[in-house]
């Protein structure tokens, strides 16, 4: 055996060595992630942190498994035991139900939730006010086209700047007659709204900051009633485009203890904003809908503490990945409909990805009310 050759397979070794001992580290790695979200013993900004990063540790699995099986077939089932141990988490990444259709003594209803991005209203300062985005035109009018009877929105816009923005009164005037707003005494308004077919019978908003918060209403549907919940949580804060467009080095590090800093703020604030959410549905008398911008995603301190009492309607009737984020990171879906499943039923969940006008998809779910 030459020389060559023995460093060769000494180099191949170690190699396989270092290659193997990752595994294994993210394969505990993996392992902790399930058991902070399955048991939430810490909910400090640090855990939430290692619990969004879970689908790069499935990728990492998964590249590595598949390597393995080329040089140590036996090395994958490490792989596999790890993925099969977050098997509960599947549905939160891709989903495929086929819910049963409405009952006859069933009442059926759909709910819109979009988080608008102000109509394109950023575009039209930007040009002066000069004239009217062809942007603001085609969202606004798809928002009123839209046949949902209860709409919600976020970073909804209504102001005097062009017609197209006179959004309050288009509702209105398309059918909408009952509304709960974030700010109800602003004449422009920039926040959370909720417009309804049906009657409002009561309502309440909670501010968090700026234009975030949420805004609920006691809805009724014929005989029954429904809570609508409507929120916006704090922003994740990432700007990813800039980070990765930055040229020099030193600016890509600068953003990027910007962006983690943004990302810890919100880890932090939202942990509160749910709480806010929590003691209003302790204290609801009807089936209750939570949807909206949750600026979070599935594996998250947020999303498992509504999935603690809440069901999602995207695992329960959606179709594929269901990503609502139009912009970078494109590969989360943070805009969701939970539903109290006693009396309520999703039959159908879409992500109107076919509408690019946002940074955000709306979503969309149909709903059987039992009586």
């Amino acid at each position: 055996m030459s020389i060559l050759t023995r460093i060769g397979r000494f180099f191949g070794f170690m190699a396989r060595s270092l290659v193997w001992s990752i595994h294994i580290g993210v394969f505990f790695y993996t392992l902790l992630i399930y058991y902070l979200l399955a048991r939430l013993p810490l909910e400090h900004w640090s855990a939430s942190m290692l619990m969004i990063s879970l689908p790069v540790a499935w990728l990492v699995l998964i590249v590595l498994g598949v390597m393995w099986l080329f040089s140590r077939p036996w090395r994958s089932l490490l792989s596999v035991v790890a993925l099969l141990a977050g098997f509960w988490l599947w549905p939160r990444t891709f989903s495929y139900d086929h819910p049963d259709p409405v009952a006859a003594d069933q009442t059926a209803f759909s709910l819109l939730s979009y988080n608008v991005s102000v109509f394109g209203l950023e575009d039209l300062y930007k040009d002066k006010l000069k004239r009217e985005p062809r942007k603001t035109r085609l969202i606004t009018d798809w928002v009123i086209r839209h046949p949902a009877p209860i709409k919600c929105f976020q970073e909804f816009y209504t102001g005097d700047e062009t017609p197209a923005f006179d959004m309050v009164n288009r509702l209105t005037a398309a059918g909408y007659p009952y509304k709960a707003l974030l700010q109800p005494t602003s004449a422009k308004y920039l926040g959370v709204a909720t417009f309804s077919r049906y009657p409002i019978v009561r309502q309440g908003h909670q501010p968090f900051n700026s234009f975030n918060g949420l805004v609920w209403a006691d809805i009724a549907i014929g005989t029954d009633t429904i809570r609508v919940i409507n929120v916006h949580l704090q922003s994740m804060g990432i700007r990813v485009r800039r980070v990765f467009e930055e040229d020099q080095m030193a600016g890509v590090k600068a953003e990027t203890r910007t962006v983690l800093g943004a990302l810890k703020t919100g880890f932090v604030s939202r942990r509160g904003e749910v709480q806010v959410i929590e003691d209003l549905l302790a204290t609801t008398p009807y089936p209750a809908i939570v949807t909206g911008d949750f600026n979070d995603t599935p594996y998250s301190v947020v999303y498992q503490r509504m999935r603690n009492k809440l069901h999602n309607a995207f695992e329960d009737a959606g179709r594929g990945f269901g990503l609502s984020l139009n912009r970078a990171p494109r590969f989360i879906r943070i805009d969701n409909q939970f539903y109290t499943p006693d009396r309520l039923r999703p039959t159908n969940f879409l992500t109107h990805n076919e509408v690019p006008y946002s940074d955000h998809f709306a979503v969309e779910a149909s709903y059987a009310l039992s009586k």
